[in-house]
């Protein structure tokens, strides 16, 4: 082979490995781009849900602990064990949604408190008839609109 055929087997030959090279790296960055957009987009918690209340008959009731609580609206009553606000609310005119305003509640996620203060609440108001069921992370006020919405039942 003379010198100038040399050179044209080479173009021929090695530019379209140079070609195919810079084409996978390409292919490479860009499927790794793509992996950590997707990772830390499905890392990223939504943003905390805000209450308001469409329901002017719902019962709002606010407990205090895992053993205390009282209703703040229809009519406010005193401070009592919560079986005995379950009681209270039983003898309420039927409604459909029930609102219950956790206090003192620490956890940044709904984990092991959440589900000791809130599953007596979940059955004894799902017990009572009620369908729609709203709890709130409170914050000291009677008010719950607002207050951040940490779980909704339909």
């Amino acid at each position: 082979m003379d010198q100038e055929t040399s050179e044209t087997y080479e173009q021929a030959i090695l530019a379209p490995q140079t070609g195919t090279r810079n084409l996978m790296k390409f292919s490479i960055t860009a499927a790794l781009a793509v992996f950590a957009i997707s990772l830390t987009s499905c890392a990223t918690p939504k943003p905390p849900q805000v209450f308001h209340n469409i329901d002017k008959n719902a019962v709002v009731i606010d407990s205090l602990d895992d053993k205390t609580g009282q209703i703040l609206k229809p009519t406010a009553s005193a401070r009592a064990d919560n079986e005995i606000v379950l009681s209270k609310a039983m003898e309420l005119p039927k409604r459909q949604t029930a609102v219950v305003i956790l206090e003192n509640y620490d956890e940044p996620q709904i984990g092991l408190e959440y589900r000791i203060r809130g599953t007596p609440w979940f059955i004894g108001l799902r017990g009572l008839g009620y369908e729609h069921i709203v709890f709130l992370r409170g914050r000291g006020v009677a008010n719950p609109e607002g207050l951040i919405t940490l779980s909704e039942y339909f």
